[in-house]
């Protein structure tokens, strides 16, 4: 054992880039956020649809992990979502 270097080099390390609805969640929540802009209802189902695959990926990967940015700032853009849409919903009611 004391010559055995495959002791130093740990344990393997977890790829959290591969998890499922990570890249799909943010690219359609990112869809969501242009498509609320001149089609509110449309919008709102492709930013839930994306939110959906979000939350998906964000119960797998680990706080701080590698790939966890992703998901935060796909949460976000739903965010961004949410808001457009009540802003648009309150001008409509104010016309």
């Amino acid at each position: 054992m004391e010559g055995n270097r495959l002791l130093a080099l740990g344990a393997p390390q977890a790829d959290w880039t591969k998890a499922p609805g990570r890249v799909v969640g943010f690219w359609l929540t990112l869809l969501g956020v242009v498509v609320v802009v001149i089609f509110p209802l449309p919008g709102l189902v492709v930013g839930a649809v994306g939110f959906a695959f979000t939350l998906q990926a964000r119960r797998v990967i680990p706080a701080g992990a590698t790939g966890s940015g992703l998901t935060l700032v796909s949460l976000v853009l739903t965010g961004a979502t949410a808001v457009l849409i009540a802003v648009q919903v309150v001008l409509a009611l104010l016309r």
